[in-house]
This record gives C-alpha cells, sequence and structure tokens, in this order.
C-alpha cells in the first residue's frame, strides 16, 4: 500500500523529533518524568531526557506508581543499553560476549533451555535482590503454585522429610523462607492499610509509626556498612563466641586455677546467686567446690561480707559425699602437666557440671569483660554431663542444674535457648508440686527451704522474661501458694537444727543477700499484674477495681512502696557488693510498662507522657552507667530493652513537649548515652548492629524534625518536673550519684536526605492527594515541609486532634516495634536456635537438644 503524502511528512517530523521513539513505537509518554512532578510544572515528555532535566543536568527517570521507587523511562531501552555496557566492558576484558550463553536460546544455534532449573526443588536458584521482598515473594509462591504445591503443601513436605532443603544465603529451610516472605508481606500489607486511616491533618505532620516503618526499612549504604576498627573488632568477638561452640580445640576437663575458679564463683554469687538463689551456698561448697578444688578460702566473699561462711556445714544423709582425701584438681593437674589421658570418675560428673556452668555465668556478669571463647568452653564442658544431671536421683538437683542453664541462656545466646529450658524447668518445677504450699509441710525444714527458693527462681525467671518479651506465663498466679523462701543467710540454715519446724517464720539480725532476691521477686510479681491487665488479649481490670485508672493508680502506689521499703539501699544489708542500679533499671522498666502505650492503652495524657519521659531517660541512664562501669550482664535481652526504651523515648519527644522544654541538647546528650552503649554492645550478639543503626537513622530524623525551626531558648535550663507520687525515688538517687563523664553528643552523620525521601515515598503511598503539598520542591530530596503542632498554642481543638492522632497511632507503633524486635531477637535466640555456622537447625535437632534436660 502506498503511503500519503502527509504520512510520510509525519514520520520525518518524528523522526526529526525523537529518533528514538521511532525506534522503540514510543509516541507519548506515559506520564512525567519524577523531577518535574516533585517541581509540579509540566513535562515535555522528550526521550530519552526531557529538556528541562537536560537543561539542568540531572537524571530524567519516572517513578513507578506501585513501589514509588525510581525506573528507568523505558526500561527495555534501559536494559538494551545496559547489555550494551556490559558487552564493552567483557570485550575490555578479553571475553567475547557472544560466546557467553543464558539458559533463554537467542536463535536456533543456541541450546535449548533447561527446564529442570525452573523445578520446585531448585527454587533457591531464583536469585533477587536482597532488598526486594516483594519479588522474593512472587518468584517464590508463582513457582510452588505452577507445581501445584501451596504454601501449606510445602511445609507439610518439608515436616515429613521430603523437599526441606536448606539455602545456603539465609540457612533457612525452603518453607521457612516462603513463610518468612509471607508474614513480611503481610505485615507491610497491613501497615499500608492502616496508615491509609492516619492522621494526616494540618496540627499532625508527619505520624511517628510512620517513621519508625522507614528507619526499620531504610538501608542506606553508608549507615548498613558503617564499619570502623572498633567494630570490626567487636564483630570478630561474636564471630570468636560462635565458633567456639562447635571448635575441635577444646579440652573436656580443663580446670581454672584456683584462685581464678575462686574469683568466677564469688562474681556468680554476689552479681546472680544474691537475686536468684538457686545455690544454697555451703551445700555447693561442701557438694561440688571442695570435691574439686579443697577447702574454700575464706577470705574470699561469696555474697558474705560481713559474715562468715558456715564450714561445719554437713550434706544431707541422702547425700553421697565424694570428698577424697586429695582434691581431684591437684590429681588432675599432675596428668595434665605430664600431658598423661585423663578419665573424670562418675562421682565428678555432677560437681563439673555445677561448677562449670558456675564459672561460665559467673564470668558473663560482666559481658564487656568477659572472655568469650572462655566461656563458651565452661557452659560446653558443664552440658558434656548434662545426662548425669538428669539421671540424679535428687530432681531438685536436676532442677538446679536446668535453672542455672536457663539463667545462662538468658545472658548469652544459647542452643536451646532460653525458653525452651525454661520450658523444661517450669514443667519439671510443677511435676515437683513446687508451686503448692501444702505439699511443702511433707519435707523436712532444709529441704522445704531448697523447694521454696528454687520455685521462686523458676517463677522470677518466667516473669521476667515473659514480661520483656509479651509471652503468656507459664504458671498462672492463681495456682501458685508457695511461700518466699527464708530471709536468713545460708550460714544459719542447716540440716541439722532439728528444733527449726520451719526456716521461713525464723528471723535474725544478720546480713543476708535473700534481701536481693525478695524484693526481685516482688517487683516480678507486680510485673506479671500489669503484663496480664494491659498486655494480655483477654486481661481485665480485677474486680477490687472500679475502673483502669483506680487499678494503675494502686499499681503505681505498689511500685513506689516497693522501692522505698522493699529494696535494700546499703552494701552491709545485703551482705555483698550487689549491684543496686538493677533496682532502679527494674522501677523505671516498670513504670514505663504501666504508662506507655499497650493494647489497652493507645493514647497518653499529659502526665503519662510525664512519666513515660522520665522513666525512658531514667532506663538510659542506667545503661549508660552500667555499661561505662562494664557491669552489664545480658547480652540480646540488653539491646531489646534499649530499642523498646529508645523508641519510648523518641515517641514521648514526639508528641508531648517535655522534650522541647528542656532543650536540643537534652535529647542529643540522651541519644548519644544511648547509641554508646548501643555501641559497645555490638559483638555480643547479632541484633545490636542493626538496632544501632535503626535508632541512630530514626533519633536523628526526630532531632531534625523536632527540634529544626523551633524557637525555644537552647541554653535554657532543664526543667525536671516531678511526676512520682512518693518522696523517695531512682529520681533522687540518680541524680545524686551519677558520676559519669561526659560523652561526646553523637554526630548523627547519616543521611538524612535519603531518609526523608524515603519517607516521603511511605507518606505518598499511603494517602498521595492529602500529603502531596506537604512537602518542598526542592530538586534534591530535602526535609518534608511539615506543619508541626504548635506548642504554645492554646487551641483545645489542637490538643484534641493530637490525642487522636496519638491513638491512633498507638496500634501502629506497637506492631512495628514488635516486629522488629521479633525478626531481630525473639526468633533469633527462641523460636529459631542458631548453629555456629549459620544454618537453622531443624526440628528434630532441636527437640534432641531440648531432650537433654529433664522432662
Amino acid at each position: 500500500m502506498k503511503r500519503t503524502i502527509k504520512q510520510v511528512e509525519g514520520e520525518e517530523e518524528v523522526s526529526r523529533k525523537r529518533p528514538s521513539s521511532v525506534v522503540v513505537g514510543i509516541t507519548k509518554s506515559i506520564s512525567a518524568c519524577k523531577r518535574c512532578r516533585t517541581k509540579k510544572i509540566k513535562c515535555d515528555h522528550e526521550f530519552p531526557s526531557c529538556k528541562k532535566c537536560a537543561r539542568a543536568n540531572k537524571p530524567c527517570v519516572s517513578l513507578d506508581p506501585a513501589t514509588g521507587r525510581d525506573v528507568p523511562r523505558s526500561y527495555v531501552i534501559f536494559l538494551e543499553d545496559r547489555l550494551t555496557a556490559m558487552m564493552n566492558k567483557l570485550r575490555e576484558c578479553g571475553v567475547d560476549p557472544e560466546r557467553v550463553q543464558g539458559n533463554i536460546p537467542m536463535t536456533s544455534e543456541d541450546n535449548p533451555c533447561d527446564i529442570e532449573l525452573y523445578e520446585e526443588r531448585l527454587r533457591n536458584e531464583h536469585q533477587v535482590p536482597h532488598d526486594n521482598l516483594l519479588a522474593a515473594y512472587l518468584i517464590n509462591k508463582g513457582t510452588s503454585m505452577q507445581q501445584g504445591v501451596g504454601i501449606a503443601d510445602d511445609e507439610e513436605t518439608a515436616s515429613n522429610g521430603g523437599g526441606s532443603h536448606i539455602s545456603p544465603q539465609s540457612g533457612l529451610t525452603r518453607s521457612a523462607e516462603l513463610d518468612e516472605s509471607h508474614k513480611s508481606i503481610t505485615a507491610i500489607g497491613s501497615i499500608k492499610n492502616n496508615a491509609s486511616n492516619s492522621y494526616l491533618g494540618d496540627s499532625s505532620g508527619i505520624p511517628f509509626a510512620k517513621l519508625v516503618f522507614t528507619a526499620v526499612n531504610f538501608r542506606p549504604d553508608s549507615v548498613e556498612d558503617e564499619s570502623d576498627e572498633e567494630i570490626k573488632q567487636r564483630e570478630s568477638q561474636y564471630v570468636d563466641y560462635s565458633n567456639a561452640e562447635t571448635t575441635s580445640a577444646f579440652e573436656p576437663l580443663w580446670l581454672p586455677p584456683r584462685e581464678i575458679a575462686e574469683s568466677f564463683v564469688s562474681q556468680y554469687f554476689t552479681d546472680s546467686n544474691s537475686q536468684l538463689p538457686v545455690l544454697h551456698r555451703e551445700y555447693f561448697l561442701k557438694k561440688y567446690f571442695e570435691p574439686i578444688y579443697g577447702s574454700w578460702n575464706p577470705s574470699v566473699s561469696l555474697a558474705s561480707d560481713h559474715t562468715k561462711i558456715n564450714t561445719s556445714f554437713k550434706l544431707p544423709r541422702d547425700c553421697e559425699d565424694v570428698q577424697d582425701e586429695e582434691p581431684w584438681y591437684d590429681s588432675w593437674k599432675r596428668r595434665y602437666d605430664r600431658e598423661e589421658n585423663i578419665t573424670l570418675p562418675d562421682k565428678y560428673e555432677i560437681p563439673y557440671f555445677f561448677l562449670n556452668m558456675v564459672f561460665a555465668i559467673g564470668e558473663s556478669t560482666q559481658v564487656l569483660r568477659s572472655d568469650t571463647v572462655r566461656v563458651v568452653s565452661f557452659k560446653r564442658r558443664a552440658l558434656q554431663f548434662s545426662k548425669a544431671l538428669n539421671f540424679s536421683p535428687n530432681r531438685l538437683e536436676s532442677l538446679a542444674g536446668t535453672v542455672l542453664v536457663a539463667v545462662y541462656s538468658l545472658m548469652r545466646p544459647n542452643v536451646p535457648g532460653v525458653w525452651y529450658t525454661m520450658g523444661s524447668a517450669l514443667r519439671l518445677a510443677v511435676d515437683l508440686g513446687l508451686h503448692a504450699e501444702k505439699l511443702n509441710r511433707n519435707y523436712d525444714p532444709f529441704t522445704r527451704e531448697l523447694r521454696r527458693r528454687l520455685f521462686w527462681c523458676v517463677y522470677s525467671l518466667d516473669r521476667q522474661i515473659c514480661s520483656y518479651f509479651g509471652r503468656p506465663f507459664g504458671i498462672p498466679e492463681e495456682n501458685i501458694t508457695a511461700r518466699y523462701p527464708s530471709m536468713l543467710d545460708d550460714a544459719l540454715i542447716t540440716t541439722t537444727n532439728d528444733d527449726i519446724v520451719d526456716y521461713s517464720k525464723m528471723k535474725s539480725s544478720m546480713a543476708s543477700p535473700k534481701v536481693v532476691a525478695l524484693a526481685m521477686f516482688k517487683v516480678r510479681r507486680l510485673q506479671a499484674n500489669i503484663v496480664q491487665v494491659l498486655y494480655a488479649p483477654n486481661g481485665e481490670v480485677p474486680r477490687s477495681f472500679s475502673n483502669l485508672e483506680s487499678w494503675k493508680f494502686e499499681m503505681h502506689r505498689s511500685l513506689d512502696n516497693w522501692f522505698r521499703k522493699e529494696v535494700p539501699k546499703t552494701y552491709k544489708k545485703m551482705n555483698s557488693k550487689f549491684n543496686t542500679e538493677f533496682f532502679n533499671l527494674n522501677y523505671w522498666f516498670t513504670k514505663s510498662m504501666l504508662y506507655g502505650l499497650s493494647p489497652k492503652i493507645l493514647t497518653l495524657d499529659d502526665y503519662a507522657f510525664d512519666v513515660v519521659y522520665d522513666s525512658t531517660r531514667g532506663s538510659i541512664d542506667v545503661f549508660y552507667k552500667l555499661c561505662h562501669n562494664s557491669k552489664i550482664n545480658y547480652t540480646w535481652v540488653t539491646v531489646h530493652m534499649l530499642f523498646m526504651t529508645s523508641m519510648t523515648y523518641l515517641y514521648s519527644i514526639y508528641y508531648s513537649d517535655r522534650g522541647i522544654r528542656d532543650g536540643r541538647k537534652m535529647a542529643e546528650n540522651y541519644v548519644s548515652k544511648l547509641l554508646y552503649v548501643l555501641r559497645k554492645l555490638i559483638g555480643t550478639c547479632e541484633a545490636a548492629k542493626n538496632c544501632y543503626n535503626i535508632c541512630k537513622v530514626l533519633s536523628a530524623a526526630m532531632i531534625k524534625l523536632r527540634f529544626d525551626g523551633n524557637k525555644t531558648e537552647e541554653n535554657s535550663t532543664p526543667r525536671y518536673p516531678q511526676v512520682m507520687s512518693s518522696n523517695s525515688s531512682p529520681v533522687d538517687i540518680l541524680e545524686g550519684t551519677l558520676d559519669m563523664p561526659k560523652i561526646k553528643p553523637d554526630s548523627f552523620d547519616v543521611p538524612l536526605d535519603q531518609f526523608f525521601d524515603e519517607l516521603e515515598r511511605v507518606t505518598l503511598q499511603s494517602d498521595p492527594e492529602s500529603t502531596r503539598s506537604k512537602f518542598s520542591s526542592h530538586d534534591s530530596p530535602q526535609l518534608p515541609n511539615v506543619n508541626y503542632p504548635s506548642l504554645e498554642a492554646e487551641d483545645g481543638a489542637d490538643v484534641e486532634r493530637d490525642r487522636s492522632a496519638n491513638g491512633k497511632d498507638g496500634q501502629r507503633i506497637i506492631d512495628m516495634v514488635t516486629q522488629v524486635t521479633t525478626d531481630s531477637i525473639w526468633s533469633e535466640f527462641f523460636n529459631k536456635a542458631r548453629s555456629s555456622n549459620g544454618f537453622t537447625i531443624n526440628e528434630d535437632e532441636l527437640n534432641k537438644g531440648a531432650s537433654n534436660f529433664p522432662l
């Protein structure tokens, strides 16, 4: 068919203006380029670059409406251009690109397509970018659907032993990978849907939930890859810790010199056994220490600074006395020096278990100073003899050993994790009837005392773990009738006092570390009460209270009364140098639980904001002091608590005016303390660096959003309004005793422009029409031009609007922050016990590991 003159002239006109459009068949761009859209100017749609971008020497790209990310103007042209560049680079390297062939043939001369590469069993071959979670989910899900395999079917196949392959990249099973993606996509979709209901009114600005969501998903290279020499050194410590779990260079019967052993035992009784009295001091020395090392050095304190150890203590009649004329250590040392083969007699297996667990916990009480490899070695030596412990005729002994393993697992990452170990301890405690006081009447006074103290140790650990991580309690409160253990010092609790019917009824003026344990038991009960009412899905206010506010008032009063009357204030009363900062930390943490965001309380009033603001600052102060003095005794638990504290602190600054009144320098000072501690914890657990990066990005953005442009006097004296109902509180203690060096505020050297650009993308996706006008129109990504609530405004409507926005935001913040800590901490150390090489242990191995403890 012949063309008309007008058709030819039209084609020449198109070819003259846009030659590339003729090649690819493009007659008009679908939408304006990103830069023109941002500046709200008309785009001429020229290709490959519009004239305005070309004149400004800026990249001309489009915006993907589905993901909000930058995409090329023409993806086909982009791929062809990129392929040409790659081929030229191959030629420069001496490789003929024509000889490089993929799986898809281009001509009839090429090799045929290998269909097996797309089978379900080879799903790990479908590589996707690490940050493209949606693409990974769709590819894997699509492949499963093609093969007729659903998620449930895939999981069932894996559980039956078929098709459960392990990906070398992630270390997860196929079903676990798909399940992880499914959960993450579901969570992201839920957040996006809820975001449409979020407040974006004139006085609200950007919701705090979007800030958290953006920080969690923000992965700039300059932050993610931050790794100076100090951080590299710390990360290597964790690698050494993991390698120590499986290294063959392991001496199963090695013993530390007597002086070092005594120092570890002393640390254990001062810092751990004083708050969780698992072991009776004299019983431990007679049955476990003396058979190995001989008599204890009386000059070394075992939570006995102002009293003497009872050297005449006698073991119960049913206990085997394994004391020989010569301590085992002396015999072992001679053979070890001669490089002889050493075999451990059976009678020393249980003493070896308890000694090595005490060594491991004692050195772990100062995680920033301890030798991580040595700690793991102690724990491994102990667990060699867990079978002997389980077969012990004394079931209380088996329980005590299991609780020690749980204490260690709470301090450091361990396999099996503390959740599984505590499950064994709880079941054994219930099986022994330790929770029922009527059963204790059937035992002699000494055994009755051991039963009570073991039960309350199990109770305290269970409440502590479940309160921190929101899990249901192992033993319901209404089933507990056991009395508290005796307040007497262990030197007075013996097996020979036949005239004593019940040690818990006896009183003495002798100082005792039991005051520490009793104070901890009581605060755990308060924390459990708060969790049960505010955080349990079906939790209800007790009938004795008319409403939630009256119950909260009573909890506040009880907590202040606990701190004022139950907490020992002097070392002399504790008979040891137990660090009293742990009392302050529990006080602040409990206050935050009581007044912070919870499923029952999604809106905070002014008083609650003041309490939360002060309690989070108090927690940060305590953590900083413990870190400065190298007294931190937990790793991943501390990271979790710090992360939750940081989110609550930033939330209180964002929605209340306390942070503004105290000034920017105060906020930067506390954020610097927070980051200082998180940075020091890098290398103690895998989650530390990720949480450090998230807190650094979010806190920097928060400070910039909240304080830039604020007219408040920066150098004004900060105010500390008293919000506590008692006359004696940690506010006075912290302000009077915190003797810490001034630290240089963190520079917050994070790419905030990228962060705010990502925040703009998230916000536009949530509600593009109502928020588009809130952002600036500069060429480069900059601080969003949002309207913040006026801090000087007296308009009641603005206050109510902010309160309403805060309430809508509360549940999303809870969900997102919980997701962060769940993914990085809880799943890592509780649900997915990981081996040292990074692979997830399968269910059979996990059950096998858990079965090493008494059930």
